[in-house]
């Protein structure tokens, strides 16, 4: 098993504001993680923005929601649904001078894939308005059980 780090840095909106309950960077995919053991999220934002998130992982890809869209998952994806993590700002970010982490950490969350890849959305309960549109990127940190190298899949 290895400790691996999976990273998206999603195209965001800079205008209008989000709404809250709008989708950030719409669908984002992490390429590669098949199975393993969520141990921590983060969501570095470059524009220092007080901002409460929750992340909903799938196991396959589900019906794409735009970025700046209204978070409204087709009844369909329902079961793909694998974990929501919710990241209030009182509770999980942390600000610096003129940036911002949300970080959960001490996670023991089992995750895997129907292929190759897990899929996300980040979803704003708050209505931020970004500075540019690289300034966020979302980080799982995962204990990858290496399926390929095991049993030659």
């Amino acid at each position: 098993m290895a400790i691996r780090r999976y990273k998206v840095t999603p195209t965001v909106s800079t205008s209008p504001a989000y709404s809250a309950n709008d989708v950030v960077g719409g669908l984002l995919t992490f390429g590669g993680l098949r199975n393993g053991t969520l141990q921590s999220i983060s969501v570095c934002d470059n524009a220092r923005l007080a901002v409460n998130y929750s992340l909903i992982l799938f196991e396959s890809a589900p019906t794409s929601i735009g970025d700046n869209a209204t978070f409204d998952i087709s009844d369909a994806d329902l079961d793909k649904i694998i974990f929501i993590g919710a990241m209030p700002a009182a509770t999980y970010q942390w600000l610096f001078t003129d940036n911002s982490i949300h970080l959960a950490t001490g996670l023991s969350i089992p995750l895997w894939s129907a292929g190759g890849s897990v899929y996300a959305f980040l979803v704003t309960t708050s209505t931020p308005t970004y500075v540019a549109t690289s300034d966020i990127t979302v980080t799982l940190q995962v204990k990858d059980f290496d399926t390929v190298k095991a049993f030659g899949v």
